[in-house]
């Protein structure tokens, strides 16, 4: 999307603490960069495709504007709203004939890549109105207050003001329950993430209780209690889970069970069936139905 081109303006419980304490360690160690390439108005088309290296983050101001994905779907955006690719997710950004837009748009840069611990766990597409970020005020005053400036280091300070304003949001992803603590406190654990990347990376492979504990450098006992103390639930269990929500997300994309079922380590795609049905409650192709 670097062709933006219109007025573009450049080129509390302790327990809760101790909870924000799991968040700061992640994004600590995950760590991401913004990177602003457009603030301003815009009335036009652009594409945006996955790279592989980056994510995308849309500030709306004012709209309309609307997202199209690949799969035909369409997000309408006319509040000023926040609109996060964290894998860069291909898809198009366009505003209605007729109507024109104020956005503000930036790369987001995680260590790694989209391969980042934290980039792999968001969903494909995030999308919050701005009011109903608690606390986001005083960030998007001054943020959009040095957009329209041209003060020295203005550069710096909007890419920094992007970090606290994802940062901002992530907290309210956490505190909605839409990341859950296990999953923060589990990629804050150094030796919990090595086995946790694995999972997330492939699924497709027979892991072991033995085969886990060693990626994570411990032992089968060891590593056991800890994964279960730290996030909540057995290691088998998790990654059936993160199996079966990977399912989920193929067979929305219109991969066929058989092949959904190899990607996820089922040996057939009966097998596969059985555990998402007994997981989701419905037959893939009901779930499917609902999910329409």
């Amino acid at each position: 999307m670097r062709k933006l081109c219109v007025s573009s303006r450049i080129p509390v419980s302790s327990s809760k603490f101790a909870d924000m304490d799991h968040l700061s360690l992640l994004v600590g160690r995950h760590a991401f960069n913004a990177r602003i390439f457009f603030n301003g108005s815009f009335c036009d088309v652009n594409e945006f495709h996955e790279n592989g290296v980056s994510g995308h983050l849309h500030l709306v101001r004012c709209g309309p504007v609307e997202f199209v994905h690949d799969d035909g779907s369409v997000l309408r955006v006319d509040l000023p709203s926040l609109v996060f690719y964290p894998r860069g997710s291909s898809h198009r950004l366009q505003v209605p004939v007729g109507h024109s837009a104020s956005l503000l748009c930036a790369d987001i840069v995680f260590e790694d890549g989209v391969d980042n611990p934290l980039a792999r766990v968001l969903p494909d597409c995030l999308h919050t109105p701005l009011s109903g970020i608690a606390g986001l005020g005083a960030t998007l005053d001054l943020l959009f207050g040095e957009a329209a400036g041209a003060a020295p280091g203005r550069e710096l300070i909007l890419d920094r003001m992007c970090d606290v304003l994802l940062i901002q949001f992530l907290r309210r992803e956490f505190e909605n329950g839409k990341l859950s603590l296990g999953l923060l406190a589990g990629l804050a654990d150094r030796q919990l993430s090595l086995a946790l990347a694995v999972i997330h990376e492939r699924p497709h492979e027979p892991w072991t209780l033995q085969s886990l504990a060693g990626i994570a450098c411990m032992s089968r006992a060891a590593f056991a209690e800890h994964f279960r103390e730290v996030m909540g639930i057995p290691p088998g269990e998790y990654l059936t889970r993160w199996r079966l929500t990977l399912g989920g997300r193929l067979l929305r994309q219109g991969l066929p069970v058989k092949l959904v079922s190899s990607r996820t380590g089922y040996t057939s795609a009966s097998t596969f069936t059985r555990a998402f049905t007994a997981q989701m409650g419905a037959s893939p192709r009901d779930w499917l139905k609902r999910a329409a």
